[in-house]
């Protein structure tokens, strides 16, 4: 039985027009393992087509080939070596290389593949200098005799050739034959040429087509199969020869790789100061609210919906609670002082004057007592606390402080300020002839500035701090003139407001808390959240920093958003890259498919290229984001005054830090992958006969 058989073979094209043409008509022929054989005709005769069902690189469309017993479609790869006219080497790699390739590519390991590389080119006296140059850079002789040996380094049974001397002169031509003519002692040389007279001079047998059918089969030897004992062995899957593809390719498309690896660093920056952000923010802002000097100061009241007749909308009333009302919640109301509220007589917005001039960008607060561990002495950055509570010593808060310095042109702590505010209350006697008693409430106080605090400065404002026990012992002493009269005992403006009913305007409808442990602040919080929906505990800088973090968490919601955007924008970018890549080496593509490259693995070179950018994208964000996060939270805190809102965990080995390491790296080799495989297999298969066609 012959090696090679070639049983009613057909091939048949279809035009535009619907009218078929036989490339090969029912062609059936038989060859030994061994010897030359030339295939020649005109053009059009079908020897292209002959060649390239024999290489697997076309189909037939009627009968089969067997080669060795085997259907073609299942025999190994490696069986066959290919030289194809136009050399179809990667011209971007040395000649060591492309005869290594299809060893490499078979899994043998490198030093092997170098060596038998070796002993093939020394075989042929091939010019030891050029063996590290690049094929791009060779003659046309020189790329053929590279292209044989590749074709040789696996060892192959069949070697077919698509005219191998069509672009050589004379000399390089009888060169390449007589290389053709020593391998044919030991293999089956298939050669297709125009070349008659050399074909004449080296073949065994010529075979001549015209119209797709044989119409010589000229025998000027006789030739018959040898016995051929070859080991197969199985080999380890390697391929390392992708790398080197990979990093040639990334040289070669340095540029364009770099605009994809400069898109993917923008978001893997942005990735980083967000997570910072995520991560900083929140301790921030609760960092920053525990910066205000009334911090420990809070409200108490009691609140309920009234309905509104005939519409559907309701009112939030407050009164001031009862002791009822408290009772329960006696455990957690230890751990202040509970005062009555005198906003009604002393409210935040009482009157500054500076001399005849009035203050009005000052708000008046109160402070329990400037004394023990009511207010938190770390924020002191001027002067001196109040040594013992009194209305004549105050506390400034920076802002305030900016704006007198700014204002007077001197040091505020120098001046005389007075506080004065006053109004007219009512006393119903239930009396028809004295329904009403008068009293007005007139305060007025000097005071000078003792000390400055400084506060989180957003929306802050300029505020004087006043010791509200201090204001409790003045209340104390200070009576109502007409009311006591007419109830003929001592009536004081404190036992006023403690005796008006809760839903009286005298009452400020609540109650003043003090912390009386301001080391307690982290407790605030817990506090104000486990009251009743009737009973509100209420804290203004609480608030303040709650309505921050929803702020900041919103401000994250969009961020993560522009986030997911700016990353499938590096992502398309990455993969429209890959594709073009991957267009542009369509042939390269198609040889090494040739050379028995899987699929997977030329996917490889295209997933290797873009984890390396990806990967140098991600250093780089990793490399700069300190930085970076150091320009932003500056900005952020000329800003808004809070400080280290983006906090990036490089400084310490942290778990946060290992955690997002870990997983940005995981998430950049998936968005890489997938940015490569996707447009890559959507492109669809390549057409390898289409690719290797004649140019």
């Amino acid at each position: 039985m012959s090696y090679i058989q070639i049983k009613s073979v057909s091939k048949i094209y279809e035009s535009e027009s619907g009218e078929k043409t036989y490339a090969l008509n029912n062609v059936s022929l038989s060859f030994p393992n061994r010897g030359l054989i030339g295939i020649v005709g005109k053009s059009g005769s079908g020897k292209s087509t002959l060649i390239n069902i024999l290489s697997s690189l076309d189909k037939p469309d009627k009968g089969e080939v067997l080669i060795n017993g085997k259907k073609i479609s299942k025999l190994n790869k490696n069986e066959i070596g290919i030289i194809f006219q136009h050399y179809y080497l990667i011209e971007n790699e040395s000649v060591l290389f492309n005869i290594m390739l299809p060893s490499l590519i078979l899994g043998n390991k490198r030093s092997e593949a170098y060596k038998k590389a070796i002993l093939l080119l020394e075989k042929i006296n091939f010019p030891i200098n050029l063996y590290h140059q690049k094929c791009a850079d060779l003659s046309g002789g020189e790329k053929e005799r590279v292209a044989i040996l590749r074709a040789l380094i696996n060892d192959p049974t069949i070697l077919l050739c698509d005219e191998p001397t069509g672009a050589l002169d004379s000399e390089n031509s009888i060169k390449v034959m007589e290389i053709l003519k020593d391998i044919s002692k030991d293999k089956l040389v298939i050669l297709v040429s125009h070349n008659m007279s050399l074909t004449n001079l080296y073949a065994d047998r010529i075979i001549t087509l015209s119209d797709g059918k044989v119409k010589y089969d000229e025998r000027k030897k006789n030739l018959y199969d040898v016995t051929i004992n070859k080991n197969i062995i199985k080999r380890k899957n390697r391929n390392q020869w992708s790398n080197k593809i990979t990093l040639s390719n990334f040289k070669k498309r340095f540029t364009r790789n770099l605009i994809s690896m400069m898109s993917l660093f923008i978001g893997l920056v942005f990735s980083i100061l967000i997570f910072g952000f995520s991560n900083g923010s929140e301790s921030s802002i609760i960092q920053s609210s525990y910066k205000q000097f009334d911090y420990g100061v809070l409200t108490l009241s009691n609140q309920y919906k009234e309905n509104i007749s005939g519409s559907k909308m309701s009112l939030v009333k407050e009164t001031r609670p009862t002791f009822a009302n408290i009772e329960p919640h006696i455990d957690t109301f230890n751990k202040y002082e509970i005062e009555n509220n005198f906003d009604a007589l002393i409210p935040p917005s009482t009157n500054i004057f500076l001399g005849e001039e009035k203050l009005d960008v000052f708000t008046y607060k109160p402070i329990y007592s400037f004394l023990n561990k009511y207010v938190d002495k770390s924020l002191l950055i001027n002067g001196y606390f109040p040594g013992s509570d009194n209305l004549n010593e105050v506390i400034v808060n920076k802002k305030g402080y900016e704006y007198l310095l700014k204002h007077t042109n001197s040091d505020p702590l120098n001046f005389v300020f007075e506080a004065s505010f006053a109004r007219e209350f009512h006393y119903s006697t239930g009396e028809i002839d004295n329904p009403t008693i008068s009293d007005v409430f007139s305060y007025k106080k000097y005071f000078h500035i003792v000390g400055v605090v400084e506060e989180m400065d957003f929306l802050n404002t300029p505020r004087i701090y006043y010791s509200y026990s201090a204001l409790v012992n003045y209340l104390f002493d200070y009576p109502l003139n007409n009311l006591s009269n007419y109830l003929e005992r001592n009536i004081s403006w404190y036992e006023r407001v403690a005796t008006a009913s809760n839903g009286e305007e005298l009452s400020s409808y609540s109650f003043r808390l003090f912390l009386k442990d301001i080391n307690d602040k982290e407790v605030l919080g817990k506090d104000i959240s486990n009251f009743s929906s009737s009973l509100v505990l209420d804290s203004i800088p609480y608030s303040l920093g709650t309505t921050l973090l929803d702020l900041v968490k919103a401000a994250t919601m969009g961020m993560e958003i522009f986030l997911f955007i700016a990353l499938f924008g590096s992502g398309l970018i990455l993969g429209i890259v890959s594709f073009s890549s991957y267009s542009e080496d369509r042939k390269n593509i198609a040889i090494l498919t040739v050379l028995g490259a899987k699929r997977d693995h030329i996917m490889d070179i295209y997933n290797y290229e873009n984890i390396i950018v990806s990967l140098c994208s991600l250093f780089l964000a990793f490399l700069t984001s300190p930085f970076l996060a150091m320009l932003a939270n500056k900005v952020i805190f000329n800003i808004t005054g809070f400080s280290h809102m983006i906090e990036v965990p490089f400084i310490e080995l942290s778990r946060n830090f290992i955690f997002l390491i870990i997983t940005m790296i995981i998430s950049t080799i998936f968005l890489a992958v997938i940015s490569t495989c996707l447009p890559i297999i959507f492109a669809g298969k390549i057409s390898l006969k289409k690719e290797l066609a004649d140019e």
